[in-house]
C-alpha cells in the first residue's frame, strides 16, 4: 500500500479510497497501453501517489475523483502507444 506511512493522518475508508484510487489509475494507463519504460515505472508509480495524497490533503476523497485527478496529473507525460 503507497500510503502505509500516512495512517496517522487519514481514517481507513480515506487510505482505502486513495489506494483504490491508485490502484484504479495504474490499471488503466497499464490497459491504455501508455508506454512507460522499465525505469520509468518507478517514477510513474511515485507520481501517481503523490498527485492522489496531495488531492486527498485537499479534501478530495472519493475514489473515482481521486482517480481521475491523477490521471489528469499524468496526462501531459502520458504518451499511447
Amino acid at each position: 500500500m503507497p500510503f502505509q506511512e500516512f495512517v496517522s493522518f487519514f481514517g481507513p475508508d480515506e487510505l482505502d479510497a486513495m489506494t483504490a484510487a491508485y490502484n484504479a489509475a495504474w490499471s488503466q494507463l497499464w490497459v491504455a497501453g501508455i508506454v512507460v519504460a522499465p525505469h520509468q515505472v518507478t517514477i510513474v508509480k511515485k507520481k501517481l501517489a503523490q498527485v492522489i495524497l496531495a488531492s486527498a490533503c485537499t479534501g478530495a476523497r472519493d475514489r473515482e475523483r481521486l482517480k481521475d485527478i491523477a490521471l489528469r496529473a499524468l496526462g501531459a507525460t502520458a504518451r499511447p502507444r
